[in-house]
């Protein structure tokens, strides 16, 4: 899918359970009213340093959930600022896929 920068692209906020686990029901909701809300395009792991404290696993979650949410309306981006050196970068691969660079 190619974008422009252009519109309202929202980093959305990574929920959490009391227990340290994604809560996707809560993500969802939020997630469910941007889109309501008329967004162009979400950045995940995009507030609050998330995207340098959230698992490889967490992070590939909540791209799945996100992209199957929205069904391909808007572009799903993935915050990838990282904290210490030498840890593996996601990659872009193609319209549909992303791996990791190690």
């Amino acid at each position: 899918m190619q974008f422009e920068w252009k519109g309202v692209f929202p980093a959305i906020t990574t929920q959490f359970t009391a227990d340290d686990r994604l809560d996707l029901q809560m993500f969802d909701k939020n997630l469910s009213a941007q889109l309501e809300a008329g967004i162009h395009g979400v950045i995940l792991g995009g507030t609050l340093g998330e995207s340098s404290t959230l698992t490889k696993e967490e992070k590939e979650i909540l791209i799945r959930f996100t992209r199957e949410k929205v069904a391909g309306r808007i572009p799903v981006i993935l915050n990838i600022a990282e904290g210490p050196p030498g840890r593996p970068l996601p990659k872009r691969v193609g319209p549909n896929n992303w791996v990791w660079m190690d």
